[in-house]
Protein backbone atom coordinates (compact mmCIF):
# COMPACT_ATOMS: atom_id res chain seq x y z
CA UNK A 1 0.00 0.00 0.00
CA UNK A 2 1.24 3.37 -1.16
CA UNK A 3 0.96 6.26 1.50
CA UNK A 4 1.01 9.61 0.18
CA UNK A 5 0.79 12.90 2.79
CA UNK A 6 -1.15 15.72 0.98
CA UNK A 7 0.40 18.02 3.69
CA UNK A 8 4.49 17.66 2.33
CA UNK A 9 3.65 16.51 -1.75
CA UNK A 10 3.71 19.52 -4.62
CA UNK A 11 -0.10 20.25 -5.33
CA UNK A 12 0.65 19.02 -8.82
CA UNK A 13 1.14 15.47 -7.67
CA UNK A 14 -1.54 15.69 -5.25
CA UNK A 15 -3.39 16.90 -8.55
CA UNK A 16 -2.46 14.03 -10.67
CA UNK A 17 -3.38 11.64 -8.36
CA UNK A 18 -6.41 12.40 -7.47
CA UNK A 19 -7.43 12.88 -10.66
CA UNK A 20 -6.46 9.44 -11.60
CA UNK A 21 -8.28 8.30 -8.44
CA UNK A 22 -11.85 10.38 -9.26
CA UNK A 23 -12.82 9.32 -12.13
CA UNK A 24 -14.64 8.95 -14.47
CA UNK A 25 -15.57 12.89 -13.70
CA UNK A 26 -18.35 14.28 -16.37
CA UNK A 27 -17.45 17.52 -18.07
CA UNK A 28 -19.33 21.27 -17.74
CA UNK A 29 -18.99 22.93 -20.86
CA UNK A 30 -19.66 26.56 -19.05
CA UNK A 31 -20.38 29.43 -21.30
CA UNK A 32 -19.97 32.95 -19.58
CA UNK A 33 -19.52 36.62 -20.41
CA UNK A 34 -17.97 39.53 -19.27
CA UNK A 35 -19.33 42.67 -18.26
CA UNK A 36 -18.26 43.82 -22.06
CA UNK A 37 -20.71 40.83 -23.23
CA UNK A 38 -17.30 39.10 -24.81
CA UNK A 39 -18.12 35.31 -24.26
CA UNK A 40 -16.36 32.66 -23.09
CA UNK A 41 -16.37 28.82 -23.50
CA UNK A 42 -14.16 26.33 -21.23
CA UNK A 43 -14.58 22.65 -20.36
CA UNK A 44 -14.60 21.83 -16.15
CA UNK A 45 -14.24 18.17 -14.60
CA UNK A 46 -14.60 19.70 -11.14
CA UNK A 47 -18.25 19.51 -11.80
CA UNK A 48 -21.23 17.77 -10.04
CA UNK A 49 -24.81 18.26 -9.38
CA UNK A 50 -25.41 18.14 -5.77
CA UNK A 51 -29.35 19.24 -5.44
CA UNK A 52 -32.97 18.34 -7.03
CA UNK A 53 -34.67 20.53 -4.62
CA UNK A 54 -34.09 23.17 -5.44
CA UNK A 55 -31.80 22.31 -8.51
CA UNK A 56 -28.35 23.32 -7.73
CA UNK A 57 -25.21 22.30 -9.37
CA UNK A 58 -21.43 22.81 -9.11
CA UNK A 59 -18.28 23.34 -10.63
CA UNK A 60 -14.85 24.39 -9.52
CA UNK A 61 -12.62 26.46 -11.63
CA UNK A 62 -9.04 26.42 -10.10
CA UNK A 63 -6.47 29.30 -9.59
CA UNK A 64 -4.46 28.80 -12.74
CA UNK A 65 -0.91 26.71 -11.79
CA UNK A 66 0.78 28.19 -14.79
CA UNK A 67 0.04 31.84 -14.34
CA UNK A 68 -1.39 32.17 -9.98
CA UNK A 69 -4.70 33.74 -12.51
CA UNK A 70 -8.59 33.17 -11.59
CA UNK A 71 -9.52 31.21 -14.98
CA UNK A 72 -11.53 33.48 -17.20
CA UNK A 73 -14.63 31.90 -16.43
CA UNK A 74 -14.34 32.44 -12.82
CA UNK A 75 -13.60 36.03 -13.64
CA UNK A 76 -16.70 36.20 -16.08
CA UNK A 77 -19.17 34.69 -13.48
CA UNK A 78 -17.92 37.39 -10.06
CA UNK A 79 -18.57 40.18 -13.11
CA UNK A 80 -22.42 38.37 -14.74
CA UNK A 81 -23.75 35.78 -12.17
CA UNK A 82 -25.66 34.09 -15.34
CA UNK A 83 -24.22 31.68 -17.35
CA UNK A 84 -24.64 27.60 -19.43
CA UNK A 85 -23.81 24.64 -18.84
CA UNK A 86 -23.63 22.35 -21.52
CA UNK A 87 -23.03 18.48 -21.90
CA UNK A 88 -19.94 17.34 -23.38
CA UNK A 89 -20.47 14.44 -26.46
CA UNK A 90 -18.44 12.57 -28.27
CA UNK A 91 -19.66 14.48 -31.20
CA UNK A 92 -18.23 17.89 -29.85
CA UNK A 93 -14.96 16.38 -27.75
CA UNK A 94 -12.24 17.16 -29.58
CA UNK A 95 -13.52 20.57 -29.99
CA UNK A 96 -14.29 20.94 -26.41
CA UNK A 97 -10.82 20.25 -25.57
CA UNK A 98 -9.37 22.89 -28.02
CA UNK A 99 -12.00 25.88 -25.65
CA UNK A 100 -9.43 24.52 -23.24
CA UNK A 101 -6.69 26.25 -24.49
CA UNK A 102 -4.58 29.28 -22.71
CA UNK A 103 -6.31 31.88 -25.04
CA UNK A 104 -6.03 35.62 -23.70
CA UNK A 105 -8.72 36.79 -21.72
CA UNK A 106 -11.59 38.79 -24.02
CA UNK A 107 -11.05 35.72 -26.83
CA UNK A 108 -13.70 33.66 -27.63
CA UNK A 109 -13.57 30.12 -27.28
CA UNK A 110 -16.91 29.73 -29.49
CA UNK A 111 -14.57 31.32 -32.44
CA UNK A 112 -12.02 29.56 -31.83
CA UNK A 113 -13.64 25.99 -31.73
CA UNK A 114 -16.42 26.31 -34.27
CA UNK A 115 -19.19 25.79 -31.63
CA UNK A 116 -21.81 27.88 -32.21
CA UNK A 117 -23.68 30.11 -29.38
CA UNK A 118 -27.01 30.44 -29.50
CA UNK A 119 -29.44 33.02 -27.11
CA UNK A 120 -30.80 31.73 -23.63
CA UNK A 121 -34.17 31.95 -22.99
CA UNK A 122 -34.59 32.94 -19.15
CA UNK A 123 -30.92 34.21 -18.63
CA UNK A 124 -28.64 36.37 -20.15
CA UNK A 125 -26.12 33.96 -21.47
CA UNK A 126 -25.85 31.82 -24.55
CA UNK A 127 -26.42 27.80 -24.96
CA UNK A 128 -24.31 25.60 -26.93
CA UNK A 129 -25.86 24.62 -30.20
CA UNK A 130 -24.12 21.69 -30.76
CA UNK A 131 -24.56 20.08 -27.68
CA UNK A 132 -27.87 18.28 -26.91
CA UNK A 133 -28.36 19.83 -23.64
CA UNK A 134 -28.02 22.85 -21.85
CA UNK A 135 -29.17 24.28 -18.63
CA UNK A 136 -29.47 28.15 -18.40
CA UNK A 137 -27.81 29.12 -14.64
CA UNK A 138 -27.81 31.72 -12.44
CA UNK A 139 -25.12 32.23 -9.60
CA UNK A 140 -26.20 31.02 -5.95
CA UNK A 141 -22.62 31.68 -4.49
CA UNK A 142 -19.13 31.39 -4.94
CA UNK A 143 -16.76 29.71 -2.14
CA UNK A 144 -12.96 30.25 -2.15
CA UNK A 145 -10.38 27.61 -0.77
CA UNK A 146 -6.55 28.74 -0.88
CA UNK A 147 -5.03 31.65 -2.89
CA UNK A 148 -2.03 29.75 -4.91
CA UNK A 149 -2.17 27.92 -8.14
CA UNK A 150 -4.62 25.10 -7.71
CA UNK A 151 -6.47 26.25 -5.57
CA UNK A 152 -10.40 25.64 -5.93
CA UNK A 153 -13.70 27.96 -6.10
CA UNK A 154 -16.76 26.15 -5.78
CA UNK A 155 -19.07 27.80 -7.90
CA UNK A 156 -22.67 26.84 -6.84
CA UNK A 157 -25.87 27.91 -9.56
CA UNK A 158 -29.71 26.99 -9.41
CA UNK A 159 -30.49 25.54 -12.99
CA UNK A 160 -33.51 27.94 -13.88
CA UNK A 161 -33.90 26.38 -17.27
CA UNK A 162 -33.12 22.63 -19.01
CA UNK A 163 -33.16 22.42 -22.84
CA UNK A 164 -32.99 18.60 -23.75
CA UNK A 165 -32.76 17.65 -27.30
CA UNK A 166 -36.14 15.61 -28.01
CA UNK A 167 -34.82 12.77 -30.10
CA UNK A 168 -32.54 11.40 -26.74
CA UNK A 169 -35.43 10.61 -24.65
CA UNK A 170 -37.68 7.37 -24.78
CA UNK A 171 -41.72 7.63 -24.47
CA UNK A 172 -41.50 8.80 -20.86
CA UNK A 173 -39.09 11.47 -21.34
CA UNK A 174 -35.95 9.89 -19.93
CA UNK A 175 -32.64 10.71 -21.59
CA UNK A 176 -31.32 7.08 -22.94
CA UNK A 177 -27.31 7.29 -22.50
CA UNK A 178 -26.70 5.29 -25.95
CA UNK A 179 -28.63 8.57 -27.68
CA UNK A 180 -26.46 10.99 -24.75
CA UNK A 181 -23.27 9.93 -25.58
CA UNK A 182 -21.60 11.87 -22.84
CA UNK A 183 -17.82 11.44 -22.20
CA UNK A 184 -16.06 12.08 -19.10
CA UNK A 185 -12.42 12.93 -17.92
CA UNK A 186 -9.84 10.37 -16.71
CA UNK A 187 -6.74 10.94 -15.80
CA UNK A 188 -3.41 12.74 -16.83
CA UNK A 189 -4.61 13.65 -20.77
CA UNK A 190 -7.43 10.49 -21.23
CA UNK A 191 -11.16 10.57 -21.49
CA UNK A 192 -13.72 8.27 -21.60
CA UNK A 193 -17.07 7.20 -23.12
CA UNK A 194 -20.16 5.91 -21.56
CA UNK A 195 -20.94 2.65 -23.66
CA UNK A 196 -19.68 0.27 -21.55
CA UNK A 197 -21.99 0.16 -18.90
CA UNK A 198 -23.82 -2.54 -16.04
CA UNK A 199 -26.89 -1.87 -14.06
CA UNK A 200 -27.24 -3.28 -10.26
CA UNK A 201 -31.13 -2.85 -8.94
CA UNK A 202 -31.25 -0.51 -5.26
CA UNK A 203 -31.41 -3.44 -2.67
CA UNK A 204 -34.42 -1.93 -1.12
CA UNK A 205 -36.36 -1.99 -4.79
CA UNK A 206 -35.90 -5.54 -5.66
Amino acid sequence: MSTLDTHTLPWQQVYARLTEIIQPRPIALVSTQDAEGRLNLAPFSFFNLISCNPPLIAFAPQISGRTGKKKDTLRNIEQHPEFVVATVTEAIAERVNQASAPYDYGVSEFEKTGLTPVPAQKIRGFCVAESPVNLECSLLEIRSYGEGGGAGHLVVARVELLHIDEQLQDEAGCILPERLQAVGRMGGEDWCTTRDRFAYPRPDRR
